[in-house]
């Protein structure tokens, strides 16, 4: 009989921080885009892929109304980052299509990545480490809280 784990939810302010989720992030975002990822043969280049895999994630979970706008902005932004660049268009079809695969794999997940890191652990393997949430609003307002006081 497996035992059930227990889970630890801690209060930081207004965080609230559950150190057992039951839904991993990092395993559903290896399932949906390993494949992309994996494109990239350096530790550098895979983190590129999974930038733009959680990106696409992020837009996917958006609102059906107001994901065309967020991708021509992802796109706009990737071109001012990477100024000459000729693969442009690969890049928004790959959005596209992973964004297509967010919402037939799954539909019923709406946390928001805030971060996500490639760390290796041999040349040949890697671990994901995804940070979200599933309340934007709350994350929002406490970036923008932290960014006044830095000010």
């Amino acid at each position: 009989m497996k035992k059930k784990k227990k889970k630890m939810k801690m209060e930081r302010g207004n965080l609230l921080i559950n150190t057992s989720p039951e839904i991993k992030m990092s395993e559903l975002i290896g399932e949906y885009a390993s494949d992309y990822i994996n494109m990239g043969e350096t530790t550098d280049e895979r983190q590129s892929y999974l930038n733009s895999a959680c990106s696409a994630w992020n837009i996917a979970v958006l609102p059906e109304h107001l994901r065309a706008e967020a991708l021509r902005r992802n796109i706009e932004e990737y071109k001012r980052i990477n100024p000459g660049i000729d693969d442009v268009d690969d890049h928004a079809n790959n959005l596209r299509k992973l964004i297509q695969k967010k919402l037939q794999m799954f539909p019923g997940v709406k946390k928001v990545i805030i971060d996500a890191l490639i760390e290796p652990i041999s040349d040949t393997k890697y671990r994901i480490v995804v940070v979200s949430t599933d309340n934007p609003e709350q994350f929002r307002e406490m970036l923008t809280k932290a960014l006044i006081l830095r000010k």
